[in-house]
């Protein structure tokens, strides 16, 4: 943002005055007059600044309680401004003051509301996942938040066979660090990370040191992950895909995870390839 300095146009002082202080546009005027004038009266106040005589008065004592103006006793009064080192820091303190109390108070509302929802969530999922057994997904953010939530309520073991060259998301690796620390075994085969950040190499190498069994296998197949052998989500190329199908039946689940174990004994440990490809960047 361009510095504003006071042989700026007075009506754009104004105007920046009200949009970052939250000041009314008299009390900009008012504030603005006393600065580049002062020491002012009221009635001096009134002729620098154009206000209305009659507010004159409340919007300088508006403008003391705030901390920007001084007010000096006598006939007539004067006010003078405060060092805007001094006033528009104290502002600012009050300002981020009262926004994280905003902030607070509207997180405690979501989380009383994500509570609430939470149980009809909970209650009709336990039937809708009974009745349907195959429903598609986009990919989108929803995907990545209820993927994320299949992670996290895993009851034993998740297999993943990947051919998407992208790492995952972020909150999919969340979710798969909460499950890690739960103790459920995770498995995972990649086909490729040669195109990664060294950041994105540092923290699948954080999973592993959690506990994640990670090979690669040069591998453009079915990209299809298995959830405690129940149900299954799968992935068509080209990737990344921009729908997923997740099927309960656990026959189907049983082939896919036998499947998995046939490339898992083909497939390499990642540790060694990963540092590798770390050195490289």
């Amino acid at each position: 943002m361009k510095k504003i300095g006071i042989s700026e146009d007075k009506e754009k002082l104004t105007e920046f005055l009200v949009k970052e202080l939250d000041l009314t546009p008299y009390e900009s005027k008012a504030y603005l007059a006393v600065l580049l004038y002062g020491p002012l009266s009221p009635m001096g106040v009134n002729q620098k600044s154009g206000i209305p005589r009659p507010r004159t008065y409340d919007v300088l004592n508006s403008l003391v309680g705030k901390g920007l103006l001084m007010e000096q006793p006598g006939r007539p009064r004067m006010y003078t401004a405060v060092n805007p080192k001094v006033g528009l820091e104290r502002m600012m303190k009050e300002l981020e003051g009262r926004m994280l109390r905003q902030i607070e108070e509207k997180r405690k509302n979501i989380e009383r509301l994500i509570s609430d929802l939470s149980i009809i969530y909970d209650k009709k999922r336990e039937t809708t996942l009974e009745e349907e057994r195959v429903w598609v997904t986009r990919r989108d953010s929803s995907l990545i938040a209820k993927y994320s939530e299949a992670i996290r309520n895993i009851e034993k073991e998740l297999v993943v066979a990947t051919a998407a060259p992208s790492p995952p998301e972020k909150e999919i690796l969340e979710a798969v660090k909460d499950a890690l620390r739960k103790k459920k075994s995770m498995r995972v085969i990649r086909s490729t990370m040669a195109h990664w950040t060294r950041e994105e190499l540092e923290e699948y190498e954080e999973l592993i040191q959690l506990g994640d069994q990670i090979r690669c296998l040069e591998y453009d197949g079915l990209t299809f992950a298995v959830f405690d052998r129940k149900y299954s989500v799968l992935w068509f190329p080209p990737y990344p895909s921009s729908l997923t199908v997740w099927i309960r039946l656990p026959s189907l689940a049983d082939i896919l995870h036998s499947y998995f174990e046939t490339l898992w004994e083909k497939a390499q440990p990642a540790l060694p390839i990963l540092r590798e490809l770390k050195k490289a960047k």
